[in-house]
């Protein structure tokens, strides 16, 4: 069973995103939250497999998410996978997001392979 916290904004993404995480054959058990607070009140070192963030929330955005959650991972000895999905491409943004700790960045729209090719590699990583 993959753990995963989703923190989209979009109802309709974080659904999208379990459905593709189970299309390219994972069992998922998802928690859910509509921004970065969300996400951080949910966020513990260790308690999910996955992280998949957008970018562009209300509130705290992924970027800061991603940052406080790297804060909370400090001398936890765990570091968990984040996978940001995003419709922010440039290269700075691109620069931007790997030096707030996210471990991969993947461009809306984005396909069920596309997550699962991402996922595998993180994976593989951790």
């Amino acid at each position: 069973m993959l753990k995963v916290l989703i923190a989209d904004d979009s109802k309709m993404m974080r659904v999208m995103h379990v459905r593709s995480l189970r299309q390219v054959g994972y069992e998922v058990e998802a928690s859910e939250a509509n921004n970065g607070e969300e996400a951080l009140a949910l966020f513990e070192p260790g308690k999910f497999d996955l992280v998949i963030v957008d970018w562009n929330m209300p509130g705290m955005d992924g970027i800061e998410f991603v940052r406080a959650a790297r804060e909370k991972e400090q001398g936890a000895g765990k570091r968990t996978p984040i996978l940001m999905i995003t419709s922010q491409s440039t290269e700075e943004q691109m620069l931007k997001a790997k030096e707030a700790g996210v471990d991969n960045l993947l461009t809306k729209p984005v396909t069920p392979e596309a997550i699962g090719a991402a996922l595998e590699m993180l994976l593989a990583r951790a």
